[in-house]
C-alpha cells in the first residue's frame, strides 16, 4: 500500500516547538493568531513573517513523535510505500527544504517520497496513488475523503484533536496507535 503521511504533527510534535517559540517571542498580535501559526497561515501578516524567521529553527529543534521512525521503519519493511505529502518548502518557506531534509535523516525517518510545497494534499494523494492518507488537519482529512475516498486517519495534535472529533475523522494520538491501525488495512 501507499501510504501518505504529513510532517508537521504527525511525524515532528511542532505544535509543541511552535508554542515554545510563541511563548519566546512574547507578541501580542501573534498570540492572538496562534492558531493560525500552527497551521501555517501565511495569509495573515503576522504569521508569514513570524513563519519565515522561525520555521526553519522549529525544523531544527522539533522532536519525533515517539515511535515514530521505527514505526515507519517496520511499515516499509513489509512492503509499504511511505510518501511524505508537506506545505513546507521553498515557495512559502525558504530553506526549509535543506533543514527538513536533515531532520529528517537526523531523526531515521525513512520515506519513498517527499512532496514539498503541498497547499492541496488531495493532488498530492492522488498524483502518488495514495492509499491511505494519516494528516492532523481535519481540513485536509474531510478533503481527502471526500475527493478520493481513501482511508483517512487524524493524527491528534495540541491544536485539533477536538476538531478532528467534531468532523467525524477517525483519529488516533500515538505511533503506536497509528502503526496498529495501518497494520490492520496493509494486511
Amino acid at each position: 500500500m501507499i501510504i501518505g503521511l504529513d510532517i508537521d504533527d504527525v511525524i515532528f510534535d511542532t505544535s509543541k516547538t511552535m508554542s515554545e517559540i510563541l511563548g519566546e517571542v512574547k507578541d501580542e498580535e501573534l498570540t492572538s493568531h496562534k492558531l493560525d501559526v500552527m497551521r501555517g497561515d501565511v495569509s495573515i501578516p503576522a504569521v508569514a513573517r513570524f513563519l519565515k524567521e522561525y520555521l526553519i529553527v522549529a525544523v531544527k529543534e522539533g522532536e519525533v513523535k515517539p515511535g515514530a521512525a521505527e514505526a515507519i521503519h517496520r511499515l516499509r519493511e513489509n512492503g509499504n510505500k511511505v510518501v511524505l505529502i508537506t506545505a513546507r518548502g521553498e515557495k512559502n518557506f525558504p530553506g526549509t527544504v535543506a533543514a527538513n531534509e536533515k531532520a529528517l535523516k537526523d531523526a531515521g525517518i525513512e520515506y519513498d517520497k517527499i512532496i514539498y510545497d503541498s497547499a492541496n494534499k488531495v493532488d498530492a494523494c492522488r498524483a502518488n496513488g495514495v492509499e491511505i492518507f494519516v494528516d492532523d488537519s481535519p481540513r485536509n482529512c474531510i478533503e481527502v475523503r471526500r475527493e478520493l475516498g481513501i482511508l483517512v486517519i487524524g493524527f491528534e495534535s495540541e491544536i485539533t484533536r477536538d476538531s478532528l472529533r467534531e468532523a467525524g475523522v477517525p483519529s488516533i494520538n500515538s505511533w503506536q496507535d497509528l502503526e496498529k491501525k495501518l497494520l490492520e488495512y496493509t494486511k
